[in-house]
């Protein structure tokens, strides 16, 4: 596998600066994050817990931790916080010892940087375009003896595509006759309808070669903040909590991690929002000649531009311009020049978007 780097969307720093646009211009359809924003009472109590930053944050999360192992149906001690996912990647790569890894492509770059950052090799399995990406068990399944560490984003991103909860289990159970770790990513996995159906991560505790990841950046709105976590055995979360660095979660993250979770009523406006805009953001994408949508299951969706005429990177650079930032798939395996990943966003942003889009190939 290819040396990988660091490309993520959401650098509305940089594209300010290359558009000569100010912040407040610009409508972030490349990072996947609500579109609602954080609730309220996020932002209640982070103004209303300001006085605490002179203190240093609780290092084990207590409060944040106990509450979101009940959200999640597991038990505190399977349960790991972190400053955003993307630290415990790298954190249990490091201390698992793994040094050869599966991952089915394309998908989030940070599992084979993580991978790759401790000297280790990466074995990838394509999910094919003409089989609507669509995860090869069986592909998998022949590979694991092969490795000691198996990534799964389920949803998958960028593709959106959700793997059923058997075929996991199927995975699962062939990869434990072979000692094999298997991290399943569920980022994206509040955005899926019916989610008890195909979420795994009640299972950490009877899994002794499973571990889920899953991110409170997303859902709840604040990337900004960092905070995600992992769930697995308790010997995998005693070695890792011992590993990492003492206060890695700040103290307003803390604060904003628990508010979200006790503000039902949000979380349910974002599942009807999101489901509602995605539907309509599908069908009109699919309507405008040349553009093909995937049907996925997360907050976003990846779209195929090759018959539009324009290459990935032309129709980003357009919509950049108009201050509309879509995700160039550039940097996955096997979507170079032909997708972009766009979020969804509220009715006012995605009729904005739709119409930069028709504008750009109408005059193309």
């Amino acid at each position: 596998m290819r040396q990988l780097v660091h490309i993520h969307g959401g650098n509305i720093a940089l594209a300010s600066k290359k558009y000569g646009l100010s912040k407040e211009k610009i409508i972030d359809f490349s990072a996947n994050i609500n579109p609602l924003g954080p609730s309220k009472k996020i932002f209640e109590a982070i103004t209303n817990n300001l006085g605490t930053i002179i203190n240093y944050p609780d290092p084990d999360c207590t409060e944040l931790r106990e509450l979101l192992a009940d959200y999640l149906g597991i038990e505190r001690d399977q349960l790991l916080m972190g400053n955003g996912a993307a630290e415990l990647i790298y954190l249990l790569v490091r201390n698992t010892g793994c040094k050869k890894a599966l991952i089915p492509v394309p998908t989030f770059c940070e599992y084979g940087l993580a991978v790759l950052s401790q000297g280790g090799e990466v074995f990838t399995v394509e999910m094919l375009e003409e089989e609507g990406f669509s995860l090869p068990v069986e592909g998998i399944i022949n590979l694991i003896p092969q490795v000691d560490l198996l990534f799964i984003c389920n949803p998958n991103n960028p593709t959106g595509r959700l793997v059923e909860r058997a075929a996991i289990e199927q995975i699962l159970e062939h990869a434990a006759k072979h000692g094999v770790l298997v991290v399943i990513d569920e980022a994206f996995m509040d955005f899926v309808q019916q989610r008890a159906l195909y979420s795994i991560m009640t299972t950490v505790g009877s899994n002794a070669n499973l571990a889920v990841l899953y991110s409170l950046t997303k859902f709840f709105g604040i990337p900004g903040l960092r905070l995600g976590a992992i769930a697995a055995p308790r010997d995998i979360i005693k070695r890792m909590d011992a590993a990492k660095d003492p206060w890695n979660v700040n103290t307003l993250a803390q604060v904003a991690g628990i508010a979200g979770l006790n503000d039902q009523e949000h979380m349910e406006r974002t599942n009807t929002l999101v489901h509602r805009e995605r539907a309509y953001l599908f069908e009109e994408l699919q309507s405008i000649p040349g553009l093909r949508p995937l049907p996925g299951a997360a907050n976003f969706i990846l779209l195929n531009v090759s018959e539009s005429g324009l290459k990935s990177s032309e129709l980003t650079e357009l919509l950049g311009r108009r201050g509309i930032l879509v995700r160039d798939c550039n940097g996955f395996s096997g979507l170079a020049g032909r997708y972009i990943r766009i979020a969804v966003k509220n009715r006012r942003d995605n009729e904005i978007l739709l119409s930069a889009i028709k504008d750009i190939l109408k005059g193309k």
